[in-house]
């Protein structure tokens, strides 16, 4: 019988399965979704099927070897790269795989993918890797990706997709939508002349500010306005009344 964990991860892996179709992040069979399942297990998507259908029950268990341990089918046939994944990040708890339209065309071009474009992709992808083409389904594709897993969230796979690698299947998510949104800004800003990174000096700027914001969800507070220190009030001084909403 499946613990309460095992539930919520299930329901929690297949709608993620359902925004990659929704968002057409996927197609068809593609993709494949993965998820820690306590220290030595791992949930997966099943190979062959549309994942943008998928139900809790149709998922399967697998260790860390591949070795499937409960569940019908086979487990997807990127796995290795799955496995790889995990064994390499110690801090990852989710694998998001997808065919994003427009982040695989920049690597069919050979366009190098627009890490400081933006702030959210500073923010949320960091430095983007791009993988040397390898065939999928092979142990090629994760020898491929080896230099790759320490310093990055996502890494583009020349001519083939996008991993995104999170804390858990949400972050993933997340991860796999901004790569996607980001390099659709870049393909139409080169569309109408001119797709310039941020200047470093924005960029350094963009990261202490996240910093800042992540330190203060962590320790409940919000932090001050840059260059103004926290108001204090005068012993004695009667309470401010709030000025109404317009």
């Amino acid at each position: 019988m499946a613990s309460a964990t095992e539930t919520r991860l299930r329901r929690d892996l297949v709608e993620v399965c359902r925004r990659l179709h929704d968002r057409r992040l996927i197609g068809a069979g593609e993709g494949n979704v993965s998820c820690r399942l306590g220290k030595d297990r791992l949930l997966v998507t099943p190979s062959g099927v549309d994942k943008g259908f998928l139900r809790p029950a149709d998922l399967l268990v697998v260790d860390l070897s591949g070795k499937r341990i409960r569940g019908r089918g086979r487990p997807s046939t990127e796995l290795l790269m799955h496995l790889a994944a995990y064994a390499a990040r110690p801090d990852v708890a989710a694998v998001v795989h997808a065919h994003p339209l427009t982040a695989v065309a920049f690597t069919v071009a050979g366009v190098a993918p627009p890490s400081d474009l933006l702030p959210e992709a500073v923010l949320v992808l960091g430095r983007i890797a791009v993988a040397p083409f390898a065939t999928p389904g092979t142990d090629e594709l994760p020898a491929s990706l080896s230099p790759f897993w320490k310093g990055h969230a996502v890494i583009l796979l020349e001519r083939h997709g996008a991993l995104a690698m999170g804390r858990d299947l949400f972050q993933a998510l997340d991860r796999m939508e901004t790569l996607e949104r980001v390099c659709e800004v870049a393909a139409r800003a080169r569309a109408m002349g001119s797709c310039e990174p941020l200047p470093a000096r924005a960029v350094e700027k963009v990261i202490a500010a996240g910093r800042a914001l992540a330190q203060a969800a962590r320790a409940g507070t919000r932090p001050p306005a840059r260059g103004r220190a926290p108001a204090t009030p005068r012993a004695g001084a009667k309470p401010r009344r709030p000025v109404p909403a317009r």
